[in-house]
């Protein structure tokens, strides 16, 4: 028990017993051993399994590949409300906003060209690429889908992101960020790992954190000729769906220089602040997503542990990594508090007035001001909390 709190188990299947009465309902998701789940709140059981499914951006419907079949389920009653035939071994790669339109390839790895299929309301499309390509994310008018291009493709050992025109099937570059086409050769080409990635549906702004970056110049210091490697280890990709331009927001040290896991970022409700946190050295920076510049930086105590997990609300942050979250101010960074968890850190979410948090296999509720514990639930497999919406 969390404090004296109730425990919940959480079932096999979708049994029904009677359970005690939680402070808020809700829905929760969260990856298991077995596969994502959507867990009922109000009960504390299991709604549904989805097994390896892909939430589309507004986690209504899931999408997974089964015996050779695309399938797309609503995620409130698990109905099929799409289905498709597909060719060859095939994986999500990419789901439009609007969750109609998916894109499906082959298992990463060296390949001189990329068999691809758009799964929609017409039906299946193929596409054959030259080169490596690994789709991301779709503009939200449908036209463009946006990709990395992996080289050489055969042997990859870095990758540029690339906008793929539907309507001729050609590869393009994007833009910069005063809308400018990219001059031929001076797309940057990036090495590392992408960490994590949040996006802002509103805006249509996808915020990619990456970690790691040798020999790695951005699009802007290849176009203004400076051909010195910066300083840099850590730095936020954005690219914006709706107007085609990217741009890099450069991270401090010791941003980069720890394990990638101990890395996170959040992005507050109204989309107008980002927050990147580095666990292991326990620096959180806050940024502008409109001037796109860092505000503010401080450190926060650093917990053991090397997996990083960041939630932010209307007026806190909220940062977990070991066995406890850090809560911040959200407008100032100031500290407003410590709260203990029971387990290691396993994903942050939030509903109406309460944070849920893994810790091992259960996932604890706090109040969202205080930390109070208002419950908690068992969830055997738990690897990570992913989100959580308010009943309709």
């Amino acid at each position: 028990m969390l404090g004296g709190a109730l425990a919940f188990a959480v079932l096999a299947g979708c049994r029904r017993e009677p359970v005690a009465a939680t402070r808020a309902a809700g829905r929760l998701f969260a990856e298991t051993t077995g596969g994502m789940v959507a867990v009922d709140l109000a009960g504390g059981v299991v709604e549904r399994r989805f097994g390896d499914a892909v939430p589309d951006g507004r986690w209504r419907r899931m999408h997974e590949v089964d015996g050779g079949e695309l399938k797309v389920r609503a995620v409130t009653t698990g109905e099929v409300v799409g289905q498709w035939v597909l060719r060859g071994v095939s994986r999500i790669k990419a789901i439009s906003r609007s969750g109609d339109v998916v894109a499906v390839g082959p298992p990463p790895g060296p390949r001189r060209s990329t068999p691809l299929s758009l799964a929609g309301p017409g039906g299946v499309r193929g596409l054959r690429l030259d080169g490596n390509i690994e789709p991301e994310a779709f503009s939200s008018d449908g036209q463009v889908m946006y990709v990395l291009d992996y080289l050489p493709p055969t042997a990859p050992d870095r990758y540029r992101v690339r906008m793929l025109d539907l309507a001729d099937g050609r590869l393009y570059p994007l833009l910069t960020r005063d809308k400018k086409v990219v001059p031929e050769g001076k797309e940057e080409e990036m090495r590392g790992r992408g960490r994590q990635a949040v996006l802002d549906a509103g805006r249509g702004v996808l915020y990619t954190l990456y970690t790691h970056q040798p020999d790695h110049l951005h699009t802007r210091d290849l176009i203004a000729g400076h051909d010195d490697e910066p300083d840099v280890h850590a730095f936020v990709h954005v690219l914006n769906l709706e107007q085609r331009w990217a741009y890099c927001l450069d991270l401090p040290q010791p941003f980069g220089l720890g394990p990638p896991d101990g890395h996170t970022l959040a992005l507050d409700p109204a989309g107008g602040t980002l927050y990147v946190h580095n666990a292991t050295s326990g620096r959180v920076v806050r940024a502008d997503t409109q001037d796109l510049t860092i505000k503010q930086s401080t450190i926060v105590p650093v917990r053991p542990g090397t997996r990083a997990y960041a939630l932010a609300g209307e007026e806190r942050l909220y940062l977990a990594a070991g066995q406890g979250i850090q809560v911040l101010d959200g407008p100032t960074l100031a500290p407003r508090g410590a709260w203990p968890l029971p387990g290691a850190a396993r994903g942050l979410a939030a509903i109406r007035g309460e944070v849920l948090a893994g810790a091992g296999e259960r996932v604890v509720r706090l109040d969202a001001t205080t930390g109070a514990p208002h419950g908690s639930l068992t969830l055997p497999g738990l690897l990570a909390v992913r989100h959580a919406t308010n009943p309709a």
